[in-house]
């Protein structure tokens, strides 16, 4: 084949990739090597196409198997594999720790609380436990109480928690559908680079933080809009002026284990919903502008010129969505009273109350 004979064809298969294969209404189904129509409806004012039925592969059978790896879905990979099960543990980022890192709202809460005799005790220990001390041991934490912590030593530490256990690590993958036995959850379809999966599992944990597999499993539960904001970490301020005044609405946030490094919490807009994808597209873009605006104005103002942008957090950060509808809900009442329960699995102290259509949650 000529050399401007293989140019052309590639610049018309690139063509027809690039518009989302223009030339047909068909759909190509990898799994069983046929085209399929893609059959448009209309239900509610929406249209809807119907998505073929397919063999997907099973990747693995296991005993435990969490969806999401931020500290609680972690913390209970660790704990069903030190208890002897095979344990599968999926994340979507390329890290562990969720919000916590990722999102870097790097305070570890809530390590203690107050008892009835109003002193300060510590209540986080076991795996959790486990992870402060050992930032602590790598000079990566500050402070005891509610200890801030640097984001990727939190990566790295809860990395090397779940190999030490033998927690089949899947980083890259999302949770998009359950496999179900009547009202009983028995695995997850997953996606990746790899394509669609099953992993099938005696018990599945839900750590997504929005509930993504109870409400696929059509489980109840309550739909909560909240503020939702996008932290960020600034560097050079060890190079600041404290004595130069900032303008209101201009901070520099609080410390972190590294000295030129500080983190911002960004409380966000009121009443987002955190599991639309059109709110959330814009709130990611509409933030990271206000950012950089802010951090220009700051980098104007005399005395904080050598401060910069380090990062913006990889998640939004959405406070409450999802809650499950479960068998008690605990009420400010029964936190004021310390109230306590035959079947406590665990406690922890407790952070802010926060308010939602006049009650506590």
């Amino acid at each position: 084949m000529r050399r401007r004979d293989f140019l052309t064809r590639v610049t018309i298969a690139a063509g027809s990739i690039g518009l989302g294969i223009g030339c047909s209404r068909r759909a190509y189904t990898h799994s069983e090597g046929l085209l399929h129509e893609a059959i448009p409806g209309t239900e509610g004012g929406k249209k809807y196409v119907i998505e073929p039925s397919r063999q997907v592969e099973v990747l693995a059978e296991t005993d435990v198997l969490v969806i999401g790896g931020g500290p609680a879905g972690t913390a209970a990979a660790i704990a069903a594999s030190r208890a002897g099960a095979e344990t599968y543990l999926v994340e979507r980022y390329n890290h562990l720790g969720g919000l916590w890192t990722g999102g870097l709202v790097l305070p570890l809460l809530s390590t203690h609380a107050v008892d009835k005799e109003n002193r300060r005790k510590q209540v986080i220990f076991g795996v959790g436990g486990e992870m402060a001390v050992r930032l602590k041991d790598l000079g990566m934490s500050i402070q005891e109480i509610n200890p801030v912590i640097d984001p990727e030593a939190g990566k790295y530490v809860l990395d090397e928690m779940v190999r030490e256990v033998g927690v089949k690590m899947l980083f890259h993958a999302l949770g998009t559908g359950v496999i179900m036995d009547g009202n009983i959850v028995k695995g997850v379809f997953i996606e990746s680079k790899s394509g669609r999966h099953a992993i099938l599992a005696k018990v599945v944990i839900d750590c997504t933080g929005d509930g993504d597999i109870l409400h696929m499993a059509g489980e109840n539960y309550e739909m909560m809009n909240y503020h939702i904001g996008l932290n960020h970490r600034l560097g050079n301020v060890d190079r600041v002026d404290r004595s130069m005044p900032l303008p209101k609405g201009l901070g520099i946030g609080s410390p972190t284990p590294l000295k030129s490094v500080n983190w911002v919490n960004m409380r966000g807009l009121d009443d987002q919903n955190g599991v639309d994808i059109q709110t959330l597209s814009k709130l990611q873009m509409d933030y990271r502008k206000e950012i950089w605006e802010t951090i220009w104005k700051l980098r104007n103002t005399p005395g904080y010129e050598e401060v910069f942008l380090l990062d913006t957090a990889s998640h939004l950060g959405v406070r409450m969505s999802r809650i499950l509808d479960g068998e008690y809900k605990l009420t400010l009442e029964d936190t004021m009273t310390y109230r306590s329960f035959d079947d406590v699995i665990g406690i922890s102290g407790a952070w802010t109350t926060m308010m939602y259509n006049g009650q506590a949650v």
